[in-house]
């Protein structure tokens, strides 16, 4: 077992460098059991996939393989401040002009040039204009992360201290394991502060099985009745599935309710009925919504669910990926 320790900085990475990685650069470490091989991004790695604010860099898987087959996204020409792949977490997405109340809590109270918390990341100096995913505004503290590799499993512990944030400070702890087909992600989140936290957490991800394009007949099933808004011509429903069968001049963000009287498991399923391979997705809690953000190279249904947590009160979740083959 090891352990890397590391703070992340506007423009400066402070780390202890005693990771090995099982990748050639180091940025990377794979993952392995007896059926999948899963890459999952070094944290601390000055030549991360990912360097920006927007999503936390804990549990970042970047690549999922089952016999030689890839089931994520991860282009190596890519943005590194701006755009991330495979599972990549966030906490509170704001979209611009979007309602005030899912900003992050103490947003409104913090002043100008002042932090507020991004979950996951840290603290954030709050920029003129309301925050928004398209801003990477300056890291102002920095959340410290532990985290400890084994064969098949990472163990991550993140502690944000809230110098900066009065009354606002968190603990994140997230286990990443391999079990059969599933890649498996035990997320806990404890408010250490003073005032009360409203979080909005879900995971982006970039699904692209076997190398398949958007258009190419990818269903995305529902275990209830789904009337999504915003779809475009290249998408239709059938029942509680979307089909994704024409082309997507730049993206699609659509949005599926979540039923308030549904009480199943909250899944959602890609299959690439031509590939014979299949993503089911599982979360632990009911869902607020699931989004569709789909472009031309991969689809991201994203489950949304909502913590709300007293002063040192605590939430568990599990989120759960299955990679399947016919």
């Amino acid at each position: 077992m090891m352990r890397s320790l590391f703070c992340l900085t506007a423009g400066l990475l402070l780390s202890v460098p005693v990771l090995s990685s099982g990748t050639e650069d180091g940025a990377e470490r794979l993952l392995r059991n007896d059926q999948l091989e899963v890459r999952v991004m070094v944290p601390d790695h000055p030549g991360r996939y990912n360097r920006g604010t927007r999503f936390t860099p804990v549990a970042a898987v970047l690549g999922v393989r089952r016999d030689g087959v890839e089931y994520l996204y991860r282009p190596d020409a890519h943005d590194p401040i701006n755009d991330h792949a495979g599972l990549a977490a966030e906490f509170d997405l704001c979209i611009p002009d979007g309602p005030a109340n899912v900003l992050p809590s103490g947003y409104q109270e913090a002043a100008v040039g002042e932090g507020f918390i991004k979950i996951g990341v840290g603290a954030l100096r709050k920029p003129a204009k309301t925050y928004h995913l398209f801003m990477n505004p300056e890291l102002l503290e920095p959340a410290l992360t532990t985290v400890e590799w084994q064969a098949s499993r990472a163990v991550f512990h993140q502690i944000f201290a809230g110098r900066t944030t009065p009354g606002y400070s968190y603990r994140l702890d997230a286990v990443l394991s391999l079990e059969g087909a599933s890649v498996t992600v035990d997320w806990k989140l404890s408010n250490t502060g003073t005032r009360p936290i409203t979080t909005r957490q879900y995971t982006h991800d970039f699904f692209r099985i076997a190398g398949r394009p958007t258009a190419s007949g990818y269903i995305l099933s529902f275990p209830y009745d789904i009337q999504p808004k915003g779809l475009e011509g290249g998408q239709n429903v059938a029942g509680r599935a979307v089909h994704f069968t024409g082309a997507i001049p730049r993206w699609i963000n659509a949005t599926v309710a979540y039923p308030a009287s549904y009480a199943g498991p909250n899944i959602v399923a890609l299959r690439h009925p031509e590939a014979g391979r299949e993503i089911i997705c599982e979360t632990s809690d009911p869902g607020l919504r699931t989004d569709i953000h789909a472009r031309a190279d991969y689809i991201s249904p994203e489950q949304f669910i909502e913590i709300t947590l007293p002063p040192g009160g605590a939430h568990s979740w599990t989120r759960k990926y299955t990679f399947l083959e016919d």
